[in-house]
């Protein structure tokens, strides 16, 4: 492969995969991991089994380790409390 087939070889797969991965992420950033866990920590939920106690994916894609540990003891002491509520 020349050099020249090459640069546009890389330049299509950062079109078609970089790019677009950095934009979910980005997306992630803002909707997942800041606003919706937000909306979820306003209050406790009644019902163990409300959609907001379940793991939120894709915020932990984005999450480093201190902020993975830190949501994960919330949800297990969230669900633990909607568990005594019932």
């Amino acid at each position: 492969m020349t050099k020249w087939k090459k640069f546009w070889h890389y330049r299509y797969l950062y079109f078609r995969y970089g790019l677009v991965n950095g934009l979910r992420n980005i997306r992630r950033k803002i909707w997942n991991k800041r606003i919706k866990l937000a909306w979820y920590r306003l209050f406790v939920r009644k019902d163990e089994f409300h959609p907001s106690l379940n793991l939120d994916t894709e915020a932990m894609v984005v999450m480093n380790d201190d902020e993975l540990r830190a949501y994960r003891a919330d949800i297990m002491r969230r669900r633990t409390i909607a568990h005594n509520r019932t």
